[in-house]
């Protein structure tokens, strides 16, 4: 037996004797614009538990006691045992539990048998929750994922599993190794045979700026508590600063968030619950996945489409009584502003200027001109799960509702309501096509990946993807228009007339369900605009209470500002908006 045989019963006793322990790779590190770290790795002990051929596993007592250890239910350590029972070599029970956990494990071999103690890279987000819907989180890959090749995971790899984590998953993730080492009887290593040595991943540089989006996500934060004194309760928000010259995405936010860094370790069935049960989705990120009414910020829009029509000239006054003369269709709160005209209509965000725009102009027309403005398709953005939005349309009522298109609906097109839909990105990107001088750039986050020794791997330029079908006059008409917004007079005058640079922007509220959302967009310095910032507060009243405070607040971060002033830097400092 020994001789025909023998190969067989080597491989058999080699496979009881010889662990090969999986050593994971450090990923990539995420900067930002400015070098500081928003996703990288520090060590950590790992509690692990080699696996023979035959997927011997821990009795009900050593599971107990591991349990109360770990502070882990035996049920949640039967499911990560029974997740990987496939696996060979080893299977990772907890992460960073911290040197008094793994001492006691070292120090009582007899009461934990088979079980070690490794020191592995865990993914850390030093922000905490600002931009975990831009950044990702990571996890350990399950028998059902795939590399970029095609194949199976080792166990315990940690891959992207949302935002930047998953997109860019296979440059950041770099290749495990492997330990080889030999086991006694107990199961104890008492040796070390070889192995093979793990690679990084790739270093990310993005086009956010931290200061920046901490600032943003401050300002929402206090917003909603605001907002809540007064007793209102807004159910989300967002906001996103653009570069209008190249679509770099310099901050973007999504409240409610969560923390990444709960994910790191082996997130645990409470905490999940927790995060997945919210009615208000954490995980979502609003800024390119919720759709919404435009409201007045869609003026802009009509605008363009009838004066390039030219149904009316910015110069055309018409007499505001309260509503339109045809259809019973208001202003927001029953204002009547007499004879008005273009600017004006801008200026106070008047509805029945736009009613007769769109009356004249007709809803084919201005379906087009939304479309050639980017909306009803995805910006491009480098982050799955961006959301499409809708025109409205004489044929989409048609196809969707088997109806009739009335002049009514064309009226509510034309102020940003009935079947238009948009996510915040969009009308970031509609307004940095307005402030640019009619380009259409499409966003993005990461502006290079670097190879392990520092040179770059891929770098990323800014994608022009068209231009407006809209005359230089028209856009100055536009420009001059949301100049006049900002204005002492003007629906964001309140915070913004005064402001220490020139600048332009609009208000806008729409209402979903019978309850209104808030809008508000601003671009500066105004003569050459090198920000787009746009807020968005869910079920918050009109734009220009709820959502222009976050607007001002991120402008006044990047210009150094108010309370930023004392932390102004020059561009040369690695700090600061500007940089």
């Amino acid at each position: 037996m020994q001789v025909v045989e023998g190969s067989y019963y080597k491989e058999e006793a080699d496979g009881n004797r010889i662990r090969s322990i999986p050593v994971q790779a450090t990923r990539g590190v995420m900067y930002d614009r400015n070098g500081v770290i928003l996703a990288g790795s520090r060590p950590a002990y790992s509690v692990i538990m080699p696996v023979d051929r035959k997927g011997n596993t821990l009795s009900d007592d050593e599971l107990q006691k591991l349990s109360v250890l770990l502070k882990m239910p035996v049920a949640d350590l039967k499911k990560k045992i029974e997740d990987n029972k496939r696996a060979f070599g080893a299977i990772y029970l907890a992460n960073d539990v911290g040197v008094d956990v793994a001492t006691q494990i070292e120090e009582k071999k007899d009461d934990f048998p088979g079980i070690q103690i490794e020191v592995n890279p865990l993914r850390v987000y030093p922000l905490g929750a600002a931009g975990a819907q831009v950044l990702g989180y990571v996890g350990e890959a399950g028998p059902d994922d795939k590399d970029a090749d095609g194949n199976p995971y080792t166990t315990a790899t940690l891959i992207g599993r949302a935002g930047i984590e998953r997109k860019y998953n296979q440059y950041l993730e770099g290749k495990n190794g492997s330990k080889t080492i030999e086991v006694n009887a107990s199961g104890q290593p008492v040796g070390y045979v070889g192995g093979t040595p793990a690679v990084s991943g790739n270093n990310i540089r993005l086009t956010l700026d931290a200061n920046l989006q901490k600032a943003a996500e401050d300002a929402i934060d206090s917003q909603v508590k605001i907002l809540a004194k007064s007793g209102i309760y807004a159910t989300g928000a967002s906001a996103v600063a653009i570069d209008p010259n190249s679509g770099a995405v310099l901050a973007m936010v999504s409240e409610p968030s969560y923390d990444p860094n709960r994910f790191s370790k082996g997130i645990s069935t409470a905490d999940w619950n927790q995060i997945i049960n919210n009615k208000n989705h954490p995980m979502q990120n609003r800024t390119i996945a919720s759709m919404y009414p435009p409201g007045s910020l869609f003026k802009v829009v009509t605008g363009a489409a009838a004066l390039e029509a030219k149904v009316m000239s910015p110069t055309e006054r018409i007499f505001d009584s309260g509503k339109h003369w045809l259809v019973d269709k208001r202003n927001a709160q029953g204002e009547a502003f007499g004879w008005i005209d273009f600017y004006e209509a801008l200026e106070k965000s008047d509805n029945v200027y736009f009613y007769e725009m769109g009356r004249r102009l007709g809803i084919d027309k201005l379906s087009q001109m939304a479309r050639e403005f980017g909306l009803g398709k995805p910006t491009g953005i480098d982050l799955a799960g961006e959301a499409d939005g809708n025109v409205a349309s004489e044929e989409y009522k048609k196809k969707v509702f088997d109806q009739d298109w009335y002049l009514g609906e064309t009226m509510d097109a034309a102020i940003g309501q009935s079947y238009t839909l948009t996510t915040p990105i969009q009308m970031a990107m509609v307004y940095s096509s307005i402030a640019n001088g009619g380009f259409k750039y499409q966003p993005y986050l990461v502006n290079r990946i670097d190879k392990l020794d520092g040179s770059p791997l891929k770098i990323y330029s800014p994608k022009r993807v068209g231009s407006l079908p809209v005359s230089k006059a028209t856009l100055d008409d536009i420009h001059t228009g949301l100049r006049m917004v900002m204005s002492k007079d003007g629906t964001g005058g309140m915070l913004f007339h005064d402001y220490p640079v020139s600048i332009a922007g609009k208000s806008g509220t729409a209402e979903t369900n019978g309850l209104d959302n808030g809008w508000f967009v601003a671009y500066a310095p105004f003569d050459k605009p090198e920000i787009v910032v746009l807020c968005m507060f869910e079920h918050s009243g009109f734009g220009a209470d709820s959502a222009a405070p976050v607007v001002k607040e991120i402008m006044d971060a990047y210009f150094h500002f108010g309370k930023y002033a004392k932390s102004a830097a020059s561009k040369d400092s690695g700090t600061g908006g500007k940089s």
